[in-house]
């Protein structure tokens, strides 16, 4: 595949107009159109409808929009790979981290590294398990910081650190007030769970499974910081990282449900691409890293 076809391709997919692009690229539009029809015709699919204003991508353009960005992000990575080789106090490094570990841990694990490197340009991702792993598989990042299960085999696994999440409700939470409850109760009392494509949620709904366990009052909320504040406020039972409620169980706002079989202990991972390279400045921030878990073990 003609990978300046591909530029052209998508960058009139990008604009939705052959003239910005012409504009963009510098080539005229005469010439962006021939070269576009010979892309099409090399393939044998029509990649737009010609419209009278514009044009909009057929089934087969939009999937071939995909991976034109998944390629052009791996060669900005491998052009990154290069400038980065030259010296570890220079260039940019792109990483992601899932929830827990981007809001609790990452953070000081930033400081530390730009006051050794302060010419490296950092930019930090902070989705659920599935979204930076999907980010690594990818290219868009040199590697990931996740804290639950990985189904991707394109990526390899390093165990960081481990952590414990326990159920917790508020310390006066009325829902549990003057009631003799059990482990099934959960089928129908207020649960916060993390949403779709959580590790943590994930972790939790398989080990209910596990219990025959199906609850049916559950409201979903998209960070950690969110659910923790939910449970604060009384609004069910939810499972929170140790690292992320030091402050809030010490104060009593938030207590433990002390219920068995519902703890959960789970490995904190970095993800990389199997078989893919470290530039020095991603290398840098991952010794930085291992130290600063080697002080808290």
């Amino acid at each position: 595949m003609n990978l300046h076809h591909l530029a052209i391709f998508q960058t009139i997919a990008q604009s939705g107009s052959l003239t910005i692009a012409s504009q963009r690229m510098h080539i005229s539009q005469p010439a962006i159109s021939r070269q576009l029809k010979w892309f099409e015709n090399s393939l044998g699919l029509a990649l737009f409808e010609r419209l009278p204003r514009g044009m909009r991508l057929t089934q087969a353009g939009e999937i071939l929009r995909d991976y034109a960005a998944r390629i052009f992000d791996m060669e900005r990575s491998a052009a990154a790979a290069m400038r980065d080789i030259v010296n570890v106090d220079r260039g940019e490094l792109l990483i992601g981290a899932s929830n827990t570990i981007g809001t609790y841990l990452l953070p000081a694990w930033l400081v530390e590294f730009r006051g050794r490197h302060p010419k490296i340009t950092l930019s930090v991702f902070v989705g659920n398990t599935e979204q930076v792993a999907d980010g690594v598989a990818d290219w868009r990042f040199a590697f990931g910081f996740i804290e639950g299960p990985l189904h991707n085999d394109k990526l390899k696994v390093e165990r960081l650190l481990q952590d414990e999440i326990v159920p917790v409700v508020a310390a006066d939470a009325k829902f549990l007030a003057g009631k003799r409850l059990g482990v099934q109760s959960l089928t129908t009392l207020p649960v916060l769970a993390r949403e779709p494509g959580s590790g943590t949620r994930e972790l939790v709904m398989d080990m209910l499974g596990a219990l025959n366990i199906v609850p049916t009052n559950v409201l979903s909320l998209g960070n950690t910081e969110a659910l923790k504040r939910a449970a604060v406020q009384g609004g069910g039972i939810a499972w929170l990282p140790r690292v992320c409620m030091e402050t809030e169980l010490s104060g009593g706002q938030l207590v433990p449900l002390r219920w068995p079989n519902l703890a959960i202990r789970r490995p904190l991972n970095i993800v990389s691409y199997a078989g893919a390279y470290a530039s020095p400045a991603a290398q840098a921030f991952l010794d930085v890293v291992r130290v600063a878990v080697k002080r808290l073990a």
